[in-house]
């Protein structure tokens, strides 16, 4: 009897420590290997000088699935891709939930027929559309792919170029990369560029300029849009394109937009004192608008100043604002409550120009200076410009014209009772202050 009780409760113990074993080695929702399970395996294979292929998934737009529908959802169509997965794959691959939406699968193979296949099985995974609590789901994948041996022997940079793989489908809006060695060149030009935008904004060595915005009707100065400049010892500048698109990549984007923010509220304080009334323009980016950080840090400010609103101009993209759009309508209708405007940049190069118009508190629009460049000479140009003029009228919208850069383009557009110019016909970007010498005498409010 004894014996029997203790057989029985050595298994009771060998099932608890299995049930532990495999709660701690799978994921509690799809019911995968998880994370801890795949580097296990990963090690092991590495110790046994396997040759395998390593592939790692990202569901396109998830974020929006659980936005739109709701995280049991989202979770749901999680649970239902996997398991669609794993019966596809079962007898070639295995797959791994490792995080949120993203999934790896282990190879073990580097033949092309057999890579072929996986990714074969892998799309005919997602071919049909989900069918989520009524809702219809269709699901796009990005995928990248490191080989072991081939690409690296190293477990910790197979790991890392699958992912650079990855982000480099994710950029360049391909399903599949295989990782090849220049995104390592540029994924460490990321991290020093990264770490220079850091030291930048802790050492001051950005520079707020200003390039004056002037009223066509009136003659005379409106306002001024807000530019980051970043000077180099040699006299040499950085250009925003390059730091901005990297600081966009690595988070750093929120930092240097709050800088902005805070700069310009100190630049408004000496211009009012020159006698400058005018707003100024700020910039947003994509990441500004998803965060709700940004109007965490606007709302003590506007709390402290609530003329802030009257001094300055939201810019912000049709790309920036199209690519959340949710998230930006909510940013925006927050910002708008609190009294700021909004001005759309680069309009007209997007695809969505009317349905922001329609959906979004926007009170200006810039029309993009490659159209303005060549309306005199390209027809279809004039027509885009003079259709823009007119839909802004109808919609209650003031129109700036960027890019200036003569006097026919001025008097032209001064003509089609376009709103605002902006150009280096009347100024380049200039520092604060060569703007107050040269906009803060009795000629301030001269346009020419």
């Amino acid at each position: 009897m004894v014996i029997k009780l203790s057989s029985k409760s050595i298994i009771e113990i060998e099932c608890s420590a299995n049930h532990q074993r495999h709660l701690a080695e799978h994921d509690s929702l799809t019911n995968l290997p998880n994370r801890k399970k795949f580097f296990e395996v990963l090690n092991k294979k590495i110790g046994h000088n396997d040759t395998f292929t390593l592939f790692l998934i990202d569901l396109s737009n998830f974020k929006r699935v659980n936005d739109s529908y709701g995280n049991t959802c989202g979770d749901a169509l999680l649970c239902v891709l996997s398991k669609t997965l794993n019966l596809n794959l079962s007898g070639l691959a295995r797959l791994y939930r490792i995080g949120g939406d993203e999934f790896a699968i282990l190879l073990d193979s580097v033949s092309q027929d057999d890579y072929a296949s996986c990714i074969q099985l892998t799309n005919k995974s997602i071919e049909k559309p989900f069918s989520i609590f009524d809702q219809t789901i269709r699901v796009k994948l990005k995928i990248g792919v490191s080989t072991y041996r081939k690409d690296t022997k190293h477990i910790n940079e197979l790991f890392k170029f699958a992912n650079l793989a990855l982000h480099e489908a994710k950029k360049t809006q391909q399903q599949v990369v295989h990782y090849f060695s220049d995104l390592s060149v540029r994924a460490d030009d990321l991290f020093d560029m990264s770490s220079r935008i850091k030291n930048a904004l802790k050492n001051e060595e950005f520079e707020l300029y200003l390039q004056p915005i002037f009223d066509s009707q009136q003659d005379e100065i409106h306002g001024a849009e807000a530019l980051i400049r970043w000077p180099q010892s040699d006299g040499s500048f950085i250009s925003p394109e390059v730091f901005i698109k990297i600081a966009e990549q690595t988070g750093d984007i929120l930092n240097i937009s709050k800088w902005v923010v805070l700069e310009t509220i100190k630049h408004l304080k000496l211009l009012k004192s020159a006698g400058f009334i005018g707003p100024l323009h700020v910039n947003l980016s994509t990441r500004d608008l998803e965060s709700l950080d940004f109007y965490e840090f606007i709302e003590p400010l506007i709390n402290l100043d609530p003329t802030l609103s009257d001094s300055i101009i939201f810019e912000i993209t049709e790309g920036a604002m199209m690519t959340n759009l949710d998230a930006a309508r909510s940013m925006m209708y927050k910002l708008n409550d609190r009294g700021f405007e909004f001005s759309v940049d680069d309009f007209g190069t997007g695809f969505s120009s009317l349905s922001l118009l329609r959906e979004l508190p926007i009170s200006q629009i810039k029309i993009d200076q490659s159209f303005i460049k060549d309306m005199l000479t390209q027809i279809a140009n004039y027509a885009i410009v003079e259709s823009t003029l007119f839909l802004a009228n109808r919609l209650n919208c003031k129109v700036v014209a960027e890019g200036i850069e003569n006097k026919d383009l001025q008097e032209t557009l001064t003509s089609m009772n376009c709103d605002y110019l902006q150009g280096y016909y009347f100024s380049k970007p200039i520092n604060l202050e060569e703007f107050i010498k040269k906009y803060s005498n009795e000629d301030m409010y001269q346009i020419i």
